[in-house]
């Protein structure tokens, strides 16, 4: 069982933290807390949803008062499994709608859904890579085959549907959450960079920069640089990756570190689908590459994973063979 933390931390801070407005001290604070207890994680995404749904309502300051001033006493009288400083709350009433900290349950009033916008193409499926810039600067990659659909509103591209893989490069938005939704996995950010997979080969999100919640089958979870959360079994798995290798399909360039044959395998299925047999593998246990490569098309991987690995590197159909030389 994970340990409870017993370092209590404001509320305030976490707010500046969720806006981006917290210093590299603070951050670390935030970051120190959410890795103390799960807890504490389900409390950020308390908050967090509570901002986000505050934002894009049209909810008053009259009504959010009034509902401030129906919990106060609450708030005042629960205990808290999780402390937390409550300092100057009160200066953010308008961004919080309800929040009942006894029973661990953030509520909020939500706005009655319009009615449901037809999904609109906004990057058909293709053979090649396709880069696009959306209204709100955001930058997108979309790997060959996928697809990238939208809804015809009035608040802007900041809400999309992708089959297969793309890479964001999200302009931050505190106003608006950017959302990206897949059959299997579903990812909610302010401002970052990150990779999305659903595909036959991964369901997953990769973080290079920032963070962003994944979600997936009623599991939330935060995912940092550096981080793969996967779908595996129904369950939401982190691991740590090198992000910048699992987004290098987008232009080819790869900068290894220190990476296996084992890596490289799995790296070489999800970014092009080969499958990969490596022969007599017990000869590359302790093989591994660094450097700066340049991947335009099979001819030019074959041959420069030849040169780094000092093996015979060859492609057989949809298939990437290495064996020691």
């Amino acid at each position: 069982m994970a340990p409870n933390n017993t370092n209590p931390l404001d509320y305030t801070l976490l707010i500046k933290f969720i806006d981006g407005q917290a210093s590299p001290a603070e951050t670390a604070e935030v970051a120190a807390w959410l890795d103390a207890a799960p807890a504490n994680r389900e409390r950020y995404f308390q908050v967090k949803d509570i901002l986000d749904q505050q934002r894009v309502s049209a909810v008053t300051r009259e009504e959010t008062d009034e509902r401030w001033q129906q919990i106060a006493g609450q708030l005042q009288a629960a205990a808290e499994p999780v402390p937390l400083r409550r300092l100057s709350w009160l200066k953010y009433a308008a961004a919080v709608l309800v929040l009942v900290i006894g029973g661990g349950i953030a509520a909020y009033v939500l706005q009655p859904s319009p009615r449901e916008e037809p999904l609109l193409t906004l990057v058909s499926q293709k053979a090649t890579v396709q880069h696009m810039v959306l209204p709100d600067s955001t930058r997108v990659w979309i790997k060959p085959g996928g697809q990238l659909r939208y809804r015809n509103v009035k608040d802007g591209l900041r809400e999309l549907w992708l089959e297969g893989s793309g890479y964001f490069e999200v302009v931050k938005n505190t106003a608006t959450p950017f959302r990206i939704h897949t059959p299997g996995i579903s990812v909610v950010v302010l401002g970052t960079s990150f990779t999305v997979n659903d595909d036959q080969h991964n369901t997953n999100v990769i973080v290079n920069t920032g963070m962003v919640k994944a979600s997936a089958h009623e599991q939330e979870m935060l995912v940092r640089p550096g981080q793969r959360a996967t779908v595996v079994s129904n369950t939401l798995r982190i691991d740590s990756v090198n992000a910048q290798l699992f987004a290098a399909w987008k232009d080819g360039d790869y900068k290894f570190e220190n990476t296996s044959v084992a890596e490289l395998k799995e790296l070489l299925e999800a970014n092009y689908g080969y499958e990969v047999t490596i022969l007599q593998p017990q000869k590359f246990r302790t093989t591994s590459i660094s450097g700066r490569m340049l991947i335009t098309d099979a001819q030019s991987l074959c041959q420069s994973l030849s040169g780094m690995l000092e093996a015979d590197v060859r492609k057989d159909g949809h298939r990437i063979i290495i064996q020691p030389k």
